[in-house]
């Protein structure tokens, strides 16, 4: 049946978390990242940190695709609308079963060159895109993606993102083009995988106006 589009809410967090459990099960990146083990309360930790963020922070957007037949969450994307210079965040926790260190080079790289490379600029950030595996291939990272884009070209700012190697075609044909890459350690032992991660811009549309 088909998917559609409709805001994701505070009630669906669990849901959220679940999707992105079973999106990064796959992920050659997530038992060196997060090798456990996690106590039974990390999903509800996980959940309760995400609802904070969608309170407190004005410029987050909760966007999820669902099966019209079933109801049940196929897929979500957090799009932050970022129109004029937010606070950095002190901090971060990366969450139970973490490896710190490795996070900190993958999640801490990622913050330091997203701040280099757009430091106070108003823009659209796609800053989580997660699909559960038995609907892949039903066009939800495309419907989820369009949706933060027409609201991009409807504001006239550039739309910006980090892929991975995986995602980095299905960005480029939305119009992303690469402007920077991190290149993790090989000290973790990636195996045949590419560690990379693509810091990716899309092009304002059109000519944003000014409000002073």
């Amino acid at each position: 049946m088909p998917l559609v589009l409709q805001e994701a809410v505070e009630a669906d967090a669990p849901r959220i978390v679940e999707v992105e459990r079973l999106a990064y099960a796959s992920n050659p990146l997530s038992p060196i990242l997060f090798p456990g083990p996690f106590p039974p309360e990390a999903a509800a930790q996980r959940a309760e940190g995400m609802i904070k963020q969608l309170r407190e922070d004005p410029t987050v957007r909760w966007v999820k695709a669902v099966d019209t037949e079933t109801g049940e969450l196929a897929a979500f994307a957090k799009w932050e609308i970022i129109e004029k210079p937010k606070v950095p965040v002190p901090g971060r926790s990366f969450g139970p079963g973490c490896n710190i260190e490795a996070c900190e080079e993958y999640f801490g790289g990622i913050h330091r060159k997203r701040r280099e490379l757009m430091g106070d600029k108003a823009h659209c950030l796609l800053d989580l895109l997660q699909t559960d595996p038995k609907y892949q291939g039903r066009g939800a990272g495309s419907m989820l993606i369009r949706w933060g884009l027409d609201i991009a070209d409807a504001l006239a700012l550039p739309a910006y993102l980090e892929s991975s190697p995986v995602a980095h075609r299905l960005y480029q044909k939305f119009g992303f083009r690469d402007i920077d890459e991190l290149v993790l350690s090989p000290q973790w032992n990636y195996g045949s995988a590419n560690p990379s991660v693509y810091f990716m811009l899309r092009e304002a549309q059109g000519q944003r106006q000014s409000n002073e």
